[in-house]
Order: structure tokens, then C-alpha cells, then sequence
């Protein structure tokens, strides 16, 4: 019901020009916004591209289970759009990123980061208060001191809700509640549901208290979790814990019909490698002399392989004193 400044009439309009700009698929397009009246009461008219098929929330209100091929899918799409926002000059940060907000094209399935626009008028109306969504909120977003990891924050808090179909902090009757327990650094309950572990491992990445120890966008988009799928996947067979260069790895074939050759058996294929010493694209040779995979597929391997390793050293890198987690550490299914 308040009224804009001159000063935020401006700011919102440079904003809304700059928003005009943006195209990529997964970021829903911006057309034009204008001031109109309605019942006597001036109003922003937002226009955006029309999004027929709903959003992740209602998505996940019809069908409480998301098959874990569909969430890879749309997380994955979710990073590219981040990533995209968050590589312009300068910077665009999303700052309410949440399921109600990512919408779901129907012809494609794919899916479109949304409500920029809205965000957008949301920060230049209330510059002096803190806007958001407080289940979604990373800690320093209350301090008004954040950078573009909070959309990482944000998007943990989607994949929390994607993969438990459950709303984070739910157990918390208002605001302030919440307020104190992300702020304390206390998870959301629903975090404890989350069955695959390797999911359960990547929210943690994001939601971490201190924005330095989160993933980045980067790391999410190496992780072999979202990669295209390649119908490949290496894991950890074991972790050393520690700096030890030799790891055990495992490779398993998820979907054969991905590969040109013919995988020799249905068997996760269990390898050393030494990250001092050995070489991917090397591994991958030998397994296809070994008979395990076709020459065609030798690059497909070796890019696994090479997926892998960046997680491996760059978990290692944020361990404080080389104590276990991180990224690295799967339970193997």
C-alpha cells in the first residue's frame, strides 16, 4: 500500500529495463511492467511469459514423490539458471528463490526460475527491510550483508523440499522461530527424511551457516549428481579420510542402453586410482582393453572418472584440519 519514492520509481525502472534483457531457457522472460490503477489504488503491472503447467510446489502438492530422474533433471536446470544470473554484470541475485516460484513449461517438461520481476519491485520497495521467504532465508540475509550464495542457501532449501515433498522448517509456528533457528544454525527437521544420501549430503553443502562453506554454483553443476546423464556413475567404494592419494572408486553402469558398446555385465566395476599418478582418460583405456566398455565409450568413462576427482579435491580442500566430510564421502548404494 505504500507509495514509491521518486528514488525507488527509478531504481525499479533501471532494474526492469535490465530484466528485459535476459533470455535463457530456464529463467521465465520478462516483458514489461507499467503503474496503473486498480480500485483506486495504484498498482505495478508485471508482464511476464505465460507458464501454463504450474510450479514445483504444485507439482509436488499432486504427486508427494518426485522420481529421482525428474528431480536430477529440473535441479540441474535450476543450476544453469542461477548460474546465468549470477555470471551478468554485475551480478543478479534472485533473493526469494523458492518451489513457488519455479514453474514448469508444459510442452518440454523443463523447467523456468520465475517472480524475478516481483523480487526485483519486493527490493527496491522495501530496501530497509528484509525481504524474502524466511524458510528459504540463508542467516545473513537478516543482517543484510549476502552475496550471491544465498540463492545457493535457497536452492538447498527447494532440494530439501523436492526430496521430502515437505516444507523446511514446518515444525516452526512463525517467523521468529524460524528466525532463531537459522540463525543458530539449527537444520530443518524434515532434513533427517531425506532417504538418499547423496542428496541429504548436497543439502547440507548448500544450507551450511557460514555462505563460506557453502557449495558454490560451480561445484553443484561438477557434481556427478546433476550431470547429463551419461548412463555412467562413479562413486567412492571407500575414503581414506585423510590426504591419501590412492582412492578406491567405483564405476556403475546405470543405464546400458546410454553406451555405444556393450558393457560386459551388470556389475559396478570396483578401480584404484591414484591421484598423484594415474590419469583418466589412461583408466578408462585400460578397462576397455580390459574388455569391460567399448572404445566408443572410453571418453564417457574418463569424463566420470574426472567428475569424481574434482569433488574428491575440492571436498578435501574445504576439510578444516582433514577431518571426514563433504561432498566425497557416498554411502555406496
Amino acid at each position: 500500500d505504500r507509495k514509491l519514492t521518486k528514488v525507488e520509481q527509478q531504481r525499479f525502472k533501471e532494474e526492469a529495463e535490465m530484466l528485459k534483457g535476459l533470455q535463457h531457457p530456464n529463467i521465465v522472460r520478462f516483458y514489461d511492467s507499467w503503474e496503473s490503477t486498480l480500485r483506486g489504488k495504484k498498482c505495478i503491472v508485471l508482464v511476464t511469459e505465460l507458464m501454463t503447467s504450474g510450479t514445483l510446489k504444485t507439482y509436488l502438492k499432486r504427486f508427494k514423490v518426485m522420481k529421482p530422474k525428474v528431480l536430477r533433471s529440473w535441479c540441474r536446470q535450476i543450476l544453469k539458471g542461477l548460474q546465468f544470473l549470477h555470471t551478468r554484470t554485475p551480478p543478479i541475485i534472485h533473493r526469494d528463490l523458492k518451489c513457488d516460484n519455479i514453474f514448469i513449461t508444459g510442452p518440454t517438461g523443463s523447467v523456468k526460475i520465475g517472480d524475478l520481476g516481483l523480487a526485483t519491485l519486493m527490493r527496491t520497495s522495501f530496501a530497509k527491510s528484509v525481504i524474502g521467504t524466511p524458510e528459504f532465508m540463508a542467516p545473513e540475509m537478516y543482517e543484510e550483508r549476502y552475496d550471491e550464495s544465498v540463492d545457493v542457501y535457497a536452492f538447498g532449501m527447494c532440494l530439501l523440499e523436492m526430496g521430502t515433498s515437505e516444507y523446511p522448517y514446518s515444525e516452526c509456528h512463525n517467523a521468529a522461530q524460524i528466525y532463531r533457528k537459522v540463525t543458530s544454525g539449527i537444520k530443518p527437521a524434515s532434513l533427517h527424511k531425506v532417504r538418499d544420501p547423496e542428496v541429504k549430503e548436497l543439502i547440507e553443502g548448500c544450507i551450511r551457516q557460514n555462505r563460506d562453506e557453502r557449495l558454490s554454483i560451480r561445484d553443484l553443476l561438477a557434481h556427478s549428481f546433476f550431470a547429463e546423464d551419461t548412463g555412467l556413475r562413479v562413486e567412492l567404494a571407500e575414503d581414506p579420510g585423510g590426504p591419501d592419494p590412492a582412492l578406491a572408486l567405483r564405476l556403475r553402469v546405470e543405464d546400458p542402453k546410454k553406451l555405444k558398446g556393450k558393457h560386459k555385465d551388470n556389475e559396478a566395476i570396483e578401480f584404484s586410482f591414484d591421484l598423484d599418478t594415474d590419469d583418466p582418460d589412461e583408466v578408462a583405456q585400460e578397462m576397455v582393453r580390459s574388455g569391460f566398455f567399448h572404445e566408443s565409450d572410453s571418453k564417457a568413462v574418463a569424463k566420470s572418472i574426472r567428475d569424481r576427482l574434482v569433488l574428491v579435491r575440492r571436498a578435501r580442500e574445504r576439510r578444516p584440519g582433514g577431518s571426514r566430510g563433504g561432498p566425497e564421502n557416498e554411502d555406496p548404494e
